[in-house]
């Protein structure tokens, strides 16, 4: 159980949305990824907006992770709330994310984020953390910069969580077809992420992801019928089960 949770925290948190396929893209402009991974996207969206995200990680027993966001288009505000869990094991996330226009090309912003951890015979643990997003958006590509964990936050039991640092562009020559990339590298691990999307009607987008250390392949697509839009994602793990993820939205 110990082992469960040193793996999930600050692992499995899962955004939702488009770029669950693309592995948590830090150029993605929704309000899945803004709440979870890069604030600067918040003035980007242009919209008031909901959403829920639920899957069963890796298809491991009753293990179970659900996520509600929700975003401000005014203030450039967002907050989220996921929870992740089990008999014996419970995990709570929030996040309050805020965005910031330093001019119609370039944006940054600051998420909060805290977990709340329950695991039996364990105990509770609380461990707040922050990122900190920076993103440049012009004619066909967009630049992204961010900083997780900038605090360096510690378990109770004084495991490191380090810092990593993300650097993500997405190139879109036209407006059917996009090509991402993004590369994550902290004092543990360096990987690589890649994605492209295609839209194949005006309702209809259908994408492809791979990831590296450890291998990951995804593929998936998204649907909007005028304001709801539904999102699915399937990912392949070379040693655990299959991991299926639906996402609904609603935007104003």
């Amino acid at each position: 159980m110990i082992l469960l949770f040193l793996i999930a925290i600050f692992d499995f948190n899962e955004p939702g949305g488009p770029s669950t396929v693309l592995f948590n893209n830090t150029t993605t402009i929704s309000l899945y990824d803004a709440t979870a991974i890069n604030p600067a996207a918040l003035p980007r969206i242009g919209s008031n907006g909901i959403g829920v995200v639920y899957t069963k990680p890796f298809g491991i027993g009753r293990l179970s992770y659900n996520r509600f966001v929700l975003n401000l288009d005014r203030p450039a505000f967002g907050f989220s709330l996921s929870a992740l869990g089990q008999t014996g094991y419970y995990e709570y996330t929030f996040t309050f994310a805020k965005g910031f226009v330093v001019d119609n090309n370039f944006s940054y912003g600051l998420l909060l984020k805290g977990y709340v951890v329950k695991i039996k015979d364990y105990g509770d643990d609380f461990i707040p953390g922050f990122n900190l997003g920076m993103l440049y958006k012009q004619n066909i590509y967009r630049l992204a910069v961010v900083l997780t964990d900038l605090n360096n936050p510690k378990t109770r039991a004084g495991d490191l969580i380090p810092m990593a640092l993300r650097v993500g562009v997405t190139f879109a020559p036209v407006t059917n077809f996009s090509l991402s990339s993004n590369f994550l590298r902290s004092a543990e691990s360096e990987r690589f992420f890649g994605g492209v999307e295609f839209q194949l009607l005006p309702i209809f987008i259908l994408r492809i992801g791979v990831a590296t250390n450890p291998y990951l392949v995804a593929g998936g697509f998204g649907i909007s019928l005028r304001n709801l839009s539904l999102d699915y994602s399937y990912r392949y793990h070379p040693s655990l089960k299959e991991t299926h993820i639906l996402s609904l939205s609603l935007k104003s």
